[in-house]
């Protein structure tokens, strides 16, 4: 089983360089066509679920993938949601850099915690879902980067990889063990992986 995690589409904050964390903001025009391109690239594929985020920016990626793998019905995990970055939500990375660089603590959810929900969100799903089925999982840029660091043992993700607006990356499961794959791949490069893997 493959489990698909996907960032969400642009948003007007994602294009100013702000944190975004746990503020509601939609997608864009931009946004809205990335997820259409994204979508597009899984047609054909056996699609067990769409699991999303609640925040409109990850709903909204999911509603518009799953028009085009034939899903009628979403499911919402809280578990997905993005990184509370406390009171540095809407700031922009230079003002980030000032906080983390003194010290100052402004309620940020610790690391750990945001890593362990998210693999503990990506195992409970795995173990749920038949073998024979796909999945895929729309969420944000923080908490994906948190599951590539954890499952590449710190070599990719968090602080080292920067994730593209609906970019796809790709978890193999076996008796709910997660393994990555691929990650940060555009629609255009997961169509390539379909190609050299037959799927």
């Amino acid at each position: 089983m493959r489990i698909f995690l996907i960032r969400h589409g642009e948003t007007d904050w994602n294009l100013e360089g702000r944190l975004q964390g746990r503020e509601d903001i939609p997608l864009n025009e931009t946004g809205i066509l990335q997820a259409d391109i994204c979508g597009q690239a899984f047609r054909g594929m056996n699609i067990g679920a769409i699991i999303t985020s609640p925040l409109a920016r990850a709903s909204k990626t999911a509603e518009i993938i799953a028009g085009h793998v034939g899903i009628n019905e979403l499911i919402i995990d809280d578990r997905l949601i993005e990184r509370d970055f406390g009171e540095l939500s809407g700031a922009a990375y230079d003002r980030r850099k000032y906080f983390d660089t003194f010290g100052i603590d402004t309620g940020i959810e610790p690391y750990d915690t945001l890593q362990k929900r998210l693999m503990d969100c990506i195992k409970d799903r795995a173990i749920n879902m038949p073998d024979a089925c796909n999945m895929i999982m729309v969420s944000h840029g923080g908490a994906i980067n948190a599951v590539i660091s954890a499952l590449t043992g710190g070599e990719a993700g968090s602080g080292r990889t920067r994730l593209k607006n609906a970019c796809i990356s790709i978890i193999c499961c076996s008796e709910g063990n997660p393994e990555l794959d691929s990650y940060n791949l555009s629609a255009e490069e997961f169509k390539e992986y379909r190609s050299i893997n037959g799927i």
